[in-house]
């Protein structure tokens, strides 16, 4: 763990990580200091990487062992543990509020993004602390939510695999707010466009709750705006985070991400 050096970068969310290099392997007191510093920053920023598909998969392993992702038809063909997040063969940009893969069982415990190709400007990716959404709440809101769970299954995407669909278009429940395993802090917990509905509520009146919420709770003072350049990693805790893209780039440029999710455990409040 020699040289290892934490700075934070926004006083509610994310911080930098300095004296890692990603492509050669990771000893257990680096490991476990990461994966601290992950619960506490919720978004880490290692600048300057230069790695292989099956260095990066190693290195994103640090967080929890990769989950293969439901979006196969972008995943990378010598590495299927790696999603390519580009806007290539119709793919568009994440823009919305979201954490990943709501609709599994042991969702992510962090999503892992490595800057192979970046545009001149624009194309940066927000994250959200949703620990801080959910303090901000007031009280009777915060005891209404934590009897609240959504079910979940896959999103609307109308170019997913037929074999994707058999496998992770199950439905799914997980409460609304969850308890960090690691932090042991609640956070808001749900992927509007994943959640089909809220228990007890219609999927219309779901949605329309969902979407007074993001409104309300999303504010600049809880979001880290990661501006990429080529070579930069983030890791976003899925766990207390939303996270969305921003596609004010240049479609004549390359935006290029690998992208690898690190399985967690099943989201619980306690």
């Amino acid at each position: 763990m020699t040289g290892l050096a934490i700075k934070r970068l926004h006083p509610s969310i994310g911080a930098e990580v300095n004296g890692v290099d990603l492509s050669r392997p990771i000893d257990a007191p680096t490991r476990d200091a990461l994966n601290q510093a992950l619960g506490e920053h919720l978004a880490l920023v290692f600048h300057d990487q230069s790695l292989t598909p099956a260095q990066y998969v190693e290195a994103a392993s640090v967080f929890g062992p990769p989950m293969r992702q439901h979006y196969s038809q972008h995943n990378m063909a010598d590495h299927p543990d790696i999603g390519l997040v580009w806007h290539r063969n119709g793919q568009q940009p994440a823009e919305r509020w979201h954490t990943d893969h709501t609709n599994r069982e042991r969702p992510p415990a962090a999503t892992v993004l490595y800057g192979v190709e970046i545009p001149s400007s624009g194309g940066g990716t927000s994250v959200a602390n949703m620990r801080a959404a959910y303090a901000a709440l007031p009280e009777d809101e915060q005891a209404r939510l934590a009897t609240l769970s959504t079910v979940n299954m896959l999103d609307g995407h109308t170019d997913t695999r037929e074999d994707d669909r058999r496998k992770y278009d199950v439905p799914i429940v997980h409460p609304m707010v969850r308890t960090h395993p690691v932090h042991g802090s609640r956070a808001v917990y749900f992927h509007v466009q994943k959640a089909k509905q809220i228990e007890g509520m219609s999927p219309d009146a779901s949605l329309q709750y969902m979407n007074d919420l993001l409104e309300r709770m999303i504010r600049p003072e809880i979001v880290y705006h990661h501006v990429w350049r080529k070579g930069d990693v983030l890791v976003i805790d899925d766990r207390a985070t939303m996270h969305r893209a921003h596609g004010d780039y240049d479609r004549s440029q390359s935006r290029v991400l690998w992208r690898v999710i690190a399985e967690g455990d099943r989201p619980t409040l306690v």
